[in-house]
């Protein structure tokens, strides 16, 4: 298999981990979906890289579980390296900032009473 099939191969996998994770998720299936989010960005981390606009996807969507499991401060860093991972990309792709997921209000309210 030529290199261009393995990385497509690989990203409809990893988007299909997430699809599947945030499903689990909004089911109340946290540690399933969480296994697909841990998944998905492996899977992303050894064929694209840790700076790849595929792993920002899977940051927001897993940074999302992180926070509805009570693990805001994981969900808030996992955040925070998405948008860095978009900021870098920017310049790059037609995604702008308002396009990007901002960080819910409900996180910047509660940040410093952790």
């Amino acid at each position: 298999m030529d290199r261009g099939a393995t990385q497509e191969t690989a990203a409809v996998t990893a988007r299909s981990f997430v699809i599947w994770g945030e499903e689990l998720s909004r089911r109340g299936r946290y540690a399933a979906a969480e296994k697909l989010y841990q998944r998905a960005q492996c899977l992303v981390e050894r064929t694209f890289g840790q700076q790849h606009p595929m792993m920002a996807e899977v940051l927001e969507c897993y940074s999302d579980l992180l926070v509805r499991t009570n693990r805001r401060a994981e969900g808030i860093a996992m955040k925070g390296r998405s948008e860095e991972i978009w900021k870098a990309y920017a310049p790059r792709s037609c995604r702008t900032q308002i396009q990007a997921r901002p960080l819910p209000s409900c996180w910047a309210e509660r940040e410093g009473s952790d």
